[in-house]
C-alpha cells in the first residue's frame, strides 16, 4: 500500500502526535509500504520537502485550553498540486489525525479525496464549552468522523466523547505506535548509585502541569536530603522555571533547556524518577511508556489518558490531578522505598513493551487494509 499521514502539526517541532507518525511511518516503509508525511513547516519557517516529509503552506502558534500548537493553512494552488502529485504516485488511503486542527489536514483530505482512517489523538471540550472555537472544534470532529471510514482513539479516553459527537462511529482504540528501541537501549546506563534524581520533560506549559510540578519540588526539597529535579523543556512558562530556579536554596533545581532527541533520552535514561503531572487533557502518555522503556519510574497525574497507561501496578504511580501535596508524598514513598522502586522499575520495563511499534504495527497495517479494501 501507499499512505498518506496528514499531520496538522510542524514535525520538527516535539510532540506526542509527531512521534506516532514519524515512527509509523518509519515502521511501515521498512515492512514495504511506502508513505509520505504532509505537515506544515514550523512557524516562521519555509516549507521543505525531504525523505518521506512534504511539507506545504505556513504556520501560525496559538494557545487554546492551556497548551500551544499552530494552526496552519496552504494555497488552494499548492494543495492541488501536491494533491496531484500525491495521486500520481499512487496513494491508496489517508491516515488523518487529530483533523480538527485549521486547517491545513482538511484541505489536503478534501484535495486527495481517499479512503480515510482518523485518529483523535486529543479530548475536545465538553458540551458545555460556549466559545467559537470550542464549538468549531465539536463540529469540525463530528463532519471527519461521519467523513472517515475508520475511526480510532489512543485510549478509552476520548471514546465517550467522540460516541456523542457522531453516535453510530465505530471507534477503535489502538496505541500510538512508536518506536521505543533508541530508549530501550540506554535503560541499562547511568544510574551509579548517589543521590535520587528525578526529570521533567515536556512542554513548559499549564496543561502539562508545570506549576504543580515546582510547588511539588519546593514541598520534597524541604524534606528529602540529596534529591535532585531536572526541568527539561520550552514553553510558555519557561520564565516561572528559571525563576523557581534562581530562588532554589538547595541548588538542586536545574533547567536543562530544550534537548534534542539523544539528549532527551539520555536524560531520562540517567533518572530514578519520571515526573508527569499532567492535570487534563492527555487522551495517552506516550512519555510514559519512553520513561518506562528508558529505565525510570514514572509518577503521573490520573488524567485518563495517563492511567490507562499505567494499569495494574502502575495505578501506584498515580496521583491526584492538580494536587502538588499528593505528587510530593508518591515522591517521598518511593525516594524512601528503593527495594519498591526498583520492583517498578522492572515492571514498566516489561508493561512498555506493548507500546512499542513492533506491537503496536501490526494493528495499523491490518485496519489500512481494512479501509483500503
Amino acid at each position: 500500500m501507499r499512505i498518506v499521514q496528514l499531520c496538522p502539526y510542524a514535525m520538527s517541532r516535539p510532540g506526542g502526535v509527531q512521534r506516532h507518525v514519524r515512527d509509523l511511518a518509519g515502521w511501515l516503509c521498512a515492512q514495504g509500504h511506502d508513505t509520505r508525511i504532509v505537515a506544515p513547516p514550523a512557524p516562521g519557517a519555509a516549507p521543505r520537502a525531504a525523505g518521506q516529509l512534504c511539507e506545504i503552506g505556513h504556520a501560525r502558534p496559538i494557545s487554546l485550553h492551556g497548551t500551544g500548537f499552530e494552526i496552519s493553512l496552504a494555497a488552494p494552488w499548492a494543495v492541488r498540486r501536491l494533491a496531484r502529485e500525491l495521486r500520481g504516485w499512487g496513494a491508496d488511503l489517508v491516515h488523518m489525525h487529530t483533523p480538527w486542527t485549521p486547517m491545513l489536514v482538511w484541505q489536503m483530505w478534501r484535495a486527495l479525496a481517499l479512503p480515510t482512517v482518523t485518529t483523535i489523538h486529543a479530548t475536545l471540550p465538553g458540551p458545555d464549552g460556549r466559545g467559537l472555537h470550542d464549538r468549531y472544534i465539536r463540529r469540525a470532529a463530528r463532519h471527519f468522523l461521519r467523513h472517515s471510514i475508520a475511526v480510532t482513539a489512543p485510549s478509552q479516553a476520548p471514546v465517550a466523547m467522540l460516541e456523542r459527537l457522531a453516535p453510530g462511529v465505530a471507534i477503535e482504540v489502538l496505541p500510538p505506535a512508536v518506536d521505543l528501541s533508541g530508549w530501550r537501549a540506554l535503560a541499562d546506563t547511568g544510574r551509579e548509585g548517589g543521590p535520587i534524581r528525578m526529570v521533567f520533560l515536556g512542554r513548559l506549559e499549564e496543561r502539562k502541569g508545570v506549576p504543580v510540578l515546582l510547588e511539588a519540588w519546593r514541598q520534597v526539597s524541604e524534606t528529602v536530603p540529596g534529591l535532585h529535579l531536572t526541568v527539561a523543556g520550552e514553553g510558555a512558562l519557561r520564565s516561572m522555571v528559571e525563576t523557581a530556579v534562581a530562588r532554589d536554596a538547595s541548588g538542586r533545581l536545574t533547567y536543562a533547556g530544550h534537548p534534542d532527541d539523544a539528549d532527551a533520552r539520555a536524560l531520562v535514561a540517567a533518572a530514578d524518577l519520571f515526573l508527569a503531572p499532567a492535570p487534563y487533557g492527555e487522551s495517552f502518555g506516550i512519555v510514559l511508556a519512553e520513561a518506562m522503556s528508558a529505565g525510570a519510574v514514572p509518577i503521573a497525574a490520573a488524567n485518563p489518558g495517563y492511567a490507562s497507561v499505567l494499569a495494574g501496578p502502575g495505578a501506584d504511580l498515580l496521583v491526584l490531578p492538580g494536587d502538588a501535596a499528593a505528587l510530593a508524598a508518591r515522591i517521598r514513598d518511593l525516594t524512601g522505598d528503593p527495594t519498591r522502586r526498583a520492583a517498578l522499575r522492572d515492571w514498566g520495563r516489561g508493561h512498555a513493551e506493548g507500546f512499542d511499534i513492533r506491537a503496536v504495527g501490526p494493528a495499523y497495517l491490518d485496519l489500512y487494509a481494512r479501509a483500503a479494501g
